[in-house]
């Protein structure tokens, strides 16, 4: 589900996907009040740089605490609105939020069923590449979990798992496939900004030998 824009606006064909808990600010077990909204140093400064690529900048978020009525789609929208404006005074931005209102896998009870957009599903990437008109598998996804990195892989995204947070150690870790793993969401900015600078060099250099 999106939670922002109202209307996407179709930009860029290639889009990073950031996890929000762990990843951006800090897990304290549910946030949801924005005026406790607490930043992972360096987060902001990596958003900057991702800002200046040509990609969306679209966080995918799982949100179970709205499905164990711990906080509201309003206290949610509420948080990611802060969020932004914070994002936005340190010369970044964020184009789009992605949430899962329902129960996580490590909610569910036997017999239940997981959703299709509950990370590790990939439904919210899906959604988002729908909207954008997304190439996703010239993108990239960064997270603090197994969970986000396994999202990304079944769609082939480029997955970067940061250090902050969980830093994949979370309970029912997934196994994963990448061997891109970094301190935090500054350091996977960069990552991502050598890769796209690197494939450019690359298509350059392809039209120069022609």
């Amino acid at each position: 589900m999106r939670d922002y824009p109202p209307k996407p606006v179709h930009i860029y064909n290639r889009a990073v996907f950031l996890d929000r808990y762990g990843t951006i600010n800090v897990d304290t077990h549910y946030p949801y009040d924005a005026s406790l909204l607490e930043i992972i140093p360096r987060s902001l400064d990596g958003i900057k740089i991702l800002s200046r690529l040509p990609v969306h900048i679209i966080v995918v978020s799982n949100q179970a605490g709205i499905a164990l009525g711990i906080f509201t789609r309003k206290d949610m929208s509420n948080f990611n609105k802060e969020l932004r404006s914070r994002v936005e005074r340190a010369s970044g931005r964020i184009d789009a939020f992605y949430y899962c209102p329902h129960l996580e896998p490590k909610n569910l009870t036997k017999g239940q069923m997981p959703c299709n957009c509950s990370k590790p599903a990939p439904g919210l990437l899906l959604e988002a590449a729908r909207d954008f008109n997304i190439d996703l598998s010239k993108s990239f996804i960064i997270g603090d979990k197994t969970s986000d990195i396994v999202a990304g892989e079944v769609v082939g995204c480029t997955g970067i798992l940061v250090k902050t947070g969980k830093g994949g150690k979370e309970e029912g870790a997934l196994p994963i496939k990448t061997n891109i793993i970094v301190d935090d969401l500054y350091e996977a900015s960069l990552v991502v900004q050598s890769l796209i600078e690197h494939e450019e060099l690359e298509k350059v250099h392809a039209v120069v030998g022609s």
